[in-house]
């Protein structure tokens, strides 16, 4: 996952102090501002212990907290604030979900993006029958129009006649003035019902109240983002930046994290039968992480937490566990090989039938207090 350069901000003392009054007063503690914000536990803690933490974070606990110029907090001078600040909320959506029951309108769900970066994404709602909806081509051409940039419908799919836009902020700036100001008021003969921004919180609100029709995530900006329970099974989170995220006991089975950035991001008690190759998992928190079968060949492991972990099964060839917590995790049949155990803790984990485990590795482990059930394998190196 090629990551991208964010700025981080760090609270003044005077700052703080202004924050943790409004804490007290609005929510009492940390744990009930973390839930009403979607804003994850450890990236408040953050905030509130004068650490550094990225920037739309920052901006969105100041505003929770009704503090209004988050400038103020953070101690600096508006004027000195680099001008071409751009946060990446992009995401692909290409829906992914069954047919739902309909009562006089059939519904469907059109997406569509742009090649840039830096887009922003707006659902445009319509009336209208799916079945005398126009080709996908026909959209792409009207909104090209509008745009003038170079858009793409990606699918089309039952679920409510939505078209998510992604585009360039001038663009989806442009066509939602178009549309509030009632000179668009149809899109090939479907009226226009509303126009709605989708910037990061909205769509990190919309994924933990279940109201996101679309599984397609790739791509998508939700570091920091509070997503415990959430439903993502299935999802496709493939490249998506999920660092420091809190998805306890979150739904992942299914879900595509390939090349996912989960660096710092809490698991605990998250359900992982899952493709995560080439995932970048390092500083996370797994512990007692159900990732049982999931696919995490090539991933990066390296200092995570993965106390009482369930990998049995799992594909770890090529994973790098160096210096992981692997206390009490359970490892039989893994694929461990070409797998970097250097430093990792395995006390009291559970190894066995692994691939990738010749006789000379199974003694040093053993020697660092790793349990292995009964395996009668010839080991050969490897």
């Amino acid at each position: 996952m090629k990551k991208k350069q964010k700025i981080t901000y760090t609270a003044t003392d005077e700052g703080l102090e202004r924050a943790e009054r409004a804490l007290k007063r609005d929510f009492g503690a940390k744990t009930n501002f973390a839930k009403s914000s979607y804003i994850s536990r450890s990236t408040i803690t953050k905030f509130f212990s004068k650490k550094p933490i990225q920037f739309d974070c920052f901006e969105q606990i100041c505003k929770e907290l009704k503090l209004s110029n988050w400038q103020e907090i953070a101690g600096i001078n508006p004027t000195d604030i680099v001008k071409n600040i751009k946060v990446n909320n992009a995401v692909s959506n290409s829906p992914n979900e069954g047919n739902e029951p309909v009562q006089t309108i059939t519904r469907r769900e059109i997406t569509v993006e742009d090649e840039s970066n830096n887009t922003v994404l707006a659902v445009i709602s319509l009336q209208g029958d799916i079945n005398s909806a126009p080709n996908q081509k026909t959209f792409e051409d009207i909104l090209k129009n509008y745009s003038g940039k170079k858009i793409i419908i990606k699918d089309i799919k039952e679920g409510s006649i939505k078209l998510f836009v992604e585009g360039s902020s001038e663009d989806i700036k442009q066509i939602r003035s178009l549309i509030e100001s009632k000179e668009i008021t149809e899109l090939s003969g479907f009226p226009i019902e509303k126009i709605e921004i989708l910037d990061k919180w909205t769509l990190v609100k919309k994924i933990v109240n279940r109201s996101l029709k679309t599984k397609n995530l790739r791509n998508a900006d939700l570091s920091g983002a509070n997503l415990s329970n959430a439903d993502l099974s299935n999802a496709d989170l493939g490249n998506a930046d999920l660092s420091n995220a809190d998805l306890s006991n979150a739904d992942l089975i299914g879900a595509d994290l390939r090349d996912a950035n989960l660096s710092g991001a809490d698991l605990i008690g998250a359900h992982l039968s899952t493709d995560l190759s080439g995932a970048n998992l390092s500083v996370a928190n797994l512990r007692g992480a159900n990732l049982s079968v999931a696919n995490l060949r090539g991933a990066n492991l390296s200092v995570a937490n993965l106390i009482g972990a369930n990998l049995s099964g799992a594909n770890l060839r090529d994973a790098n566990l160096r210096d992981a917590n692997l206390i009490s995790a359970d490892l039989i049949d893994a694929n461990l090989i070409d797998a970097n155990l250097n430093g990792a803790e395995v006390k009291n984990a559970h190894f066995g039938y692994n691939p990738g485990i010749s006789k000379e590795m199974r003694l040093d482990l053993i020697k660092r207090r790793a349990i292995f059930e009964g395996d009668s394998r010839t080991f050969t190196s490897v």
